[in-house]
């Protein structure tokens, strides 16, 4: 276990490991871990920097300073929101594309569907003790005072989380025959991001890393990124093999 540290201490623990305060002040530095972010995702950053292989500062962060971490932190809040924006866009047009088909469909009344899927492999208990819980929210209380419940899918896509969601479509798609996500094989990535943007986690830290045993991109999004001309050959190739990129 870790000694809890005060922010100065935090700050000496920083120059400790070679990181310097020539741009931003340490005054500056403990204003901001105190009131903008703290020294725990802050630090999450210092892992894009190389240390010192050899010498009195082996160990030590080469040239890394305090204003590159605080700055990267900024740059990752933005591109979080960005990245929600997008996810909650996604997760709205499966909504509509879900309860569109439904209503269409002649077999459906919409409720028979989520009959049906709260009933295969005991969903029940899980789906509905999670929307239960939710039941005293102030959004959400009074669709589940009255439906629960008996939801049709109009109300349950409402009350669902993004991954029960994708199962539901799904089950749908092979129930009817109908499609919803056409290839829903980026639909778990889509799901990771939105959740790691909505709890504030940190994205760009990982920025450096590659795909484990030299996996490939997906083709789909190669060929996006290709459409996209943003990038030469060589860049894409190289970005695309990236963790953060995929």
């Amino acid at each position: 276990m870790k000694t809890i540290l005060s922010t100065d201490e935090l700050i000496e623990h920083m120059i400790h490991k070679g990181i310097k305060f020539n741009i931003e002040t340490k005054e500056e530095a403990s204003n901001f871990l105190q009131h903008n972010n703290y020294y725990f995702k802050l630090a999450a950053y210092r892992n894009l920097y190389p240390k010192i292989s050899q010498g009195d500062n082996k160990g030590k962060y080469q040239n890394l300073e305090f204003a590159y971490l605080r700055e990267l932190s900024v740059i990752d809040m933005y591109i979080r929101y960005k990245i929600m924006n997008m996810c909650l866009d996604i997760e709205h047009a499966i909504k509509v594309k879900l309860v569109t088909s439904v209503t269409d469909n002649q077999q459906e009344d919409g409720y028979d569907i989520v009959r049906q899927f709260l009933a295969k492999e005991d969903r029940k208990f899980h789906i509905l003790n999670s929307i239960r819980r939710h039941s005293s929210g102030e959004y959400c209380r009074s669709l589940i005072s009255k439906y629960y419940p008996y939801f049709p899918i109009w109300v349950l896509v409402e009350l669902i989380t993004f991954g029960d969601l994708l199962h539901i479509c799904h089950f749908y798609e092979e129930e009817y025959q109908r499609s919803i996500i056409p290839d829903n094989k980026l639909m778990n990535t889509i799901r990771d991001l939105r959740n790691a943007s909505a709890h504030s986690n940190c994205l760009l830290n990982q920025l450096n890393q590659r795909m484990d045993n030299n996996k490939q991109p997906d083709s789909q999004i190669v060929h996006f990124v290709e459409r996209l001309d943003i990038a030469g050959d060589a860049s894409r190739r190289n970005n695309l093999t990236k963790k953060f990129f995929i």
